[in-house]
């Protein structure tokens, strides 16, 4: 089976664990897997793999025992299941990063490469429209200045460096660059941490907008609506649809002059309610 650095789902890594340990030895069991990590709950490890319980601090390091994990790959996997199981982001953020700095930057399948590496730093997609729009002749204090709001002339030049090192943009023998996909998105769900916080990121430039620009630069508006799961639903797709057109409508346009963000939030403000009797 592969290293536990090369998992990104700890219970994933379980269950090839005991796929490979059957397979090796048709005896091994559940019950043989809870004797070498001292408990007594037989059927443990199965209820972990089926995500229907948690592991805590101290089953963590009864669990690594069991698995014959070193003290790096202890590390590792202690850092991936509170990783996998923090509910909050900041948290995953924390965990996250001991995860990736134990993989090692040498490692070709760190975690999720370009979309952890692009969304970093919400100006990486900004770089990327402007680069392939501007002849910024390499002077990448200009460049850094042309974002809203600034970046210094060091994070514009590693931004371009990594567009170029992820295959984003590519540069032409004049010098220019140009885009190597036509639009990037990161479809309907957000699939990673990395991406949870560029949301975030745009949100608190949202938010800044208001006076950071006039109201003739900027359109914020918004809705409070009681809407059926099945509106709701419906109400998502067509958000999909339209977020679809929007980019076709970008990719046909030759004329641009400004790169802008638009974010669209659909999100609950109460908990779910039934249909009430109308008393008489």
């Amino acid at each position: 089976m592969r290293p536990v650095f090369e998992y990104t789902n700890y219970r994933e890594f379980l269950r090839d664990f005991y796929q490979t340990k059957k397979r090796e030895m048709p005896a091994y069991s559940f019950r043989l897997f809870s004797e070498k990590a001292g408990f007594k709950a037989p059927n443990l490890l199965k209820l972990v793999m089926e995500g229907k319980r948690n592991l805590t601090k101290e089953s963590v390091y009864k669990f690594a025992k069991a698995l014959r994990l070193n003290r790096r790959e202890t590390e590792y996997f202690e850092n991936l299941v509170f990783f996998n199981q923090s509910d909050t982001l900041d948290e995953k953020n924390a965990y996250l990063k001991q995860v990736m700095r134990l993989r090692g930057k040498g490692d070709p399948r760190r975690i999720e490469q370009s979309e952890y590496a692009y969304y970093s730093d919400w100006w990486h997609p900004v770089i990327r429209e402007l680069v392939t729009a501007v002849d910024f002749g390499g002077d990448f204090r200009r460049l850094g200045a042309m974002v809203v709001p600034p970046v210094s002339a060091a994070e514009a030049q590693k931004s371009v460096e990594l567009l170029l090192k992820l295959g984003f943009v590519r540069r032409g023998d004049d010098g220019r660059y140009a885009a190597a996909d036509v639009n990037l998105t990161t479809g309907p769900r957000v699939r990673s941490v990395a991406v949870a916080n560029y949301h975030r990121e745009m949100m608190r430039l949202a938010s800044e907008s208001i006076e950071r620009f006039g109201a003739d630069e900027r359109d914020i508006t918004s809705l409070t609506l009681a809407v059926s799961e099945q509106t709701r639903q419906a109400i998502v797709e067509r958000l999909a649809e339209m977020r679809r057109e929007l980019l076709d409508m970008a990719a046909g346009d030759t004329n641009g002059s400004r790169v802008v963000q638009l974010n669209l939030q659909l999100f609950p403000l109460s908990e779910r309610y039934g249909r009430r009797e109308v008393q008489g």
